[in-house]
């Protein structure tokens, strides 16, 4: 899950100074502990509750095998919707300082300001249509799998990525910073009211909501004994307002 960092009008940290050399389409990457958190979160969720209800009567190994398979294949998700930005952004003309992996997708740092409105929407929805881009060739996918008779735990292995990339795709265009769908919002009321600061007023308002929503969705959830459900709407919540 992602947004789009814009250095100075949007007032948001700086990503963390790079750890390593490795490149994302020839940008400086930065994998954050929270990136690899949600990562480990995600193996843990789909071994120990998905895969075994969508799956029955597999082995401990197999589920983990399973689970780790898939945690990468949302991480290289992640990696693509990143991507995507940076292309998106380039094509505008805007150079990418860097790009930083964290639990909520990640930050592609720009070295300037999109120009006008329109580019700026342009690049943050970049990412949330390459999700629902990587969610229709799960499908194809699945479809193949379920036709060729191949093993069931594959086939749900599919279908799960199809729903996570959904979930990327609708939760990043909600209307609030750090998310995608807050740089759209951000664009639309630039567009309108044609005063910057204002629309970074309202996304920044339109993000707080939404951690705080989050968060008491997530003590609704805890309250009924879904420790996993309420432990990813907890961290986003958190992830949302840390933003």
């Amino acid at each position: 899950m992602t947004s789009l960092a814009h250095v100075a009008a949007l007032r948001l940290r700086r990503s963390p100074r790079p750890r390593s050399r490795t490149l994302l389409l020839g940008v400086p990457l930065t994998v954050q502990p929270s990136w690899l958190f949600g990562v480990a979160l995600t193996a843990w969720t789909a071994t120990d509750a998905v895969l075994p209800a969508t799956v029955p009567d597999r082995s401990l190994l197999t589920y983990a095998i399973g689970g780790v398979a898939l945690a990468a294949a949302l991480a290289e998700s992640l990696a693509l919707h990143e991507a995507a930005h940076c292309v998106a952004a380039r094509r505008a003309g805007l150079a990418v300082r860097r790009v930083s992996l964290g639990f909520l997708g990640g930050e592609a740092e720009l070295d300037a300001l999109p120009r006008t409105p329109r580019v700026g929407a342009a690049v943050a929805l970049a990412g949330p249509g390459t999700n629902a881009g990587i969610a229709l060739v799960a499908a194809v996918t699945h479809i193949v799998l379920v036709e060729l008779q191949a093993d069931p735990l594959l086939a749900a292995i599919a279908a799960v990525l199809v729903v996570a990339n959904l979930f990327l795709t609708i939760l990043n265009l909600a209307p609030g910073l750090p998310l995608d769908g807050g740089r759209v919002l951000h664009a639309l009321v630039w567009a309108l009211s044609r005063r910057e600061a204002t629309a970074t007023r309202v996304a920044t308002a339109g993000g707080r909501g939404l951690g705080a929503g989050l968060l008491g969705l997530a003590l609704i959830v805890a309250a009924t004994g879904d420790t996993a459900v309420a432990l990813w709407l907890a961290v986003l919540g958190l992830s949302v307002n840390g933003g």
